[in-house]
């Protein structure tokens, strides 16, 4: 199964409406990746997982209040990538004996 690695950052208003959407988003997204930083989420997915996620991200928010970004990087990408203080992004690995 082939998978791209993706960087996900969402900005949304600070109000309870938004509030609410951001958790919600915060949610759904812990299901597809790892949350490493405030509002940002990295993800290694198949196209199927990626195209479920966008569906999901589009019903979520509000999009002329809230933005999300979702930049698609390769896995020479991933490799270059410089990371101070923290691991780096990598794939978790399902290991079944």
């Amino acid at each position: 199964m082939n998978k791209l690695f993706y960087l996900i950052i969402y900005d949304l208003p600070d109000n309870k409406a938004a509030n609410k959407r951001r958790t919600r988003l915060h949610k759904m997204l812990s299901g597809y990746g790892t949350w490493t930083q405030y509002s940002v989420f990295e993800c290694f997915l198949t196209t199927v997982k990626f195209t479920e996620m966008q569906i999901k991200i589009e019903n979520l928010i509000k999009p002329e209040e809230d933005s999300v970004r979702v930049y698609v990087l390769d896995a020479g990408s991933v490799k270059r990538t410089i990371t101070y203080g923290s691991q780096k992004p990598r794939q978790e690995q399902v290991i079944i004996l």
